[in-house]
């Protein structure tokens, strides 16, 4: 009896190592296939979709600011032919919008006081022209071009010990701000505190 018993456990022994020969590959496979579903549902389907979804803001968000610019961009003309107009009385006011020439100590100090005034610490600010750093450069056929008679000037400005409320609330006020602003990048970083805004403000060429 014992040895009948042996005989079948070899007998069934046998039969599952054949299963396996003939089968394992098939079972390699489908373990794989049902790993590599739980991988893509667990870890990266979420990772996708989160990826998706903050290109999908970060595009949003500088569609709007093109949007922004292009209608300022288009009301340029009608500024500069209106100047023309403006009495003396409501020129000093005129100016608080739309400067009547470049003087860089004076906006300088301007953005730091608007900064300051509003509790933020300024780590640099640098103030360029356009006309005179892309003076070498070939003209961009695709670039808006501003009216002959209106100045460009760029700004460079980079704030530290900020948090992300801070930084909406400064963009915001940057956004109403009396003078003529254009907020043309933004970068923000919660690790380290910082924020970097590129602006771009207009003055009227005599």
């Amino acid at each position: 009896m014992a040895i009948q018993n042996t005989a079948q456990n070899n007998k069934n022994k046998n039969s599952f190592n054949l299963f396996l020969k003939n089968y394992f590959n098939f079972i390699l496979a489908m373990a794989l296939i049902v790993f590599l579903i739980i991988s893509y549902f667990f870890i990266l389907a979420p990772k996708y979709n989160a990826t998706t979804a903050a290109i999908k803001d970060s595009i949003t968000e500088q569609q709007k600011l093109y949007n922004a610019q292009q209608k300022k961009l288009a009301n340029f003309k009608d500024i500069a032919s209106l100047y023309k107009k403006v009495s003396p009385s409501d020129l000093k006011k005129f100016n608080n919008v739309l400067s009547d020439e470049y003087v860089k100590e004076s906006l300088f100090g301007e953005i730091e006081d608007i900064v300051n005034q509003n509790g933020f610490v300024i780590d640099k600010i640098s103030v360029t022209r356009p006309e005179e750093v892309n003076k070498d450069k070939p003209a961009d056929a695709s670039a808006i071009v501003a009216p002959s008679n209106l100045g460009e000037i760029d700004i460079n400005l980079s704030l530290g010990a900020i948090d992300y409320a801070g930084f909406k609330n400064i963009v915001k006020i940057f956004e109403n701000n009396l003078r003529l602003l254009d907020i043309s990048q933004v970068d923000f970083s919660a690790d380290s505190g910082t924020a970097v805004l590129t602006l771009r403000t207009y003055y009227y060429k005599k």
